[in-house]
């Protein structure tokens, strides 16, 4: 049974269908996870959904600015609403939000979480950044940063834990 559609609509929507798809951050993501571990690139386009060309824009564009330049994260700007900058950027602590630690703002993602994640299991950032959604490289760059400088504050966030489980 065919759908009767008036021309207008049937403009719209050819118009909708010419449209050129973009990869989304969870095929790019995918993608450099796959090049990463020397999957080959005929696999890679496969296993993440993108064309070759796609691939290709992908790893150029990754190479020429990261996981920034290949729209993975977006970076924000002074004065970006909900961002707030202080020595170490999107860090903050809250008394009764995860126990008072620190953690990326807006979340309840802890940095001691990201750093035993990162050193002591061997999460790579990329697993980490599609593992928290909501996470940002330049989150990632503050926890680190954060974590340096507060390295005793971490330890004994990650030692509490352990005694927690």
């Amino acid at each position: 049974m065919a759908n009767e559609l008036d021309q207008r609509d049937i403009e719209i929507l050819e118009k909708i269908a010419r449209r050129r798809r973009k990869p989304t951050r969870r095929q790019k993501a995918i993608a450099l996870l796959d090049l990463a571990r020397g999957m080959p690139l005929p696999e890679i386009t496969q296993h993440a959904g993108i064309t070759k060309d796609e691939l290709a824009s992908l790893l150029n564009l990754y190479q020429e600015g990261g996981l920034a330049g290949a729209g993975l994260v977006p970076q924000p700007t002074e004065g970006e609403a909900g961002v707030k900058r202080s020595r170490h950027g999107t860090i903050v602590s809250t008394s009764g939000i995860c126990g008072g630690s620190a953690r990326i703002t807006g979340t309840r993602i802890p940095v001691w979480v990201l750093v035993e994640a990162h050193r002591d299991l061997g999460v790579s950032e990329a697993q980490l950044l599609l593992d928290y959604p909501g996470l940002r490289a330049v989150n990632l760059v503050d926890a680190w940063e954060y974590a340096r400088d507060h390295r005793d504050e971490i330890a004994a966030d990650i030692r509490r834990n352990a005694e927690v489980v």
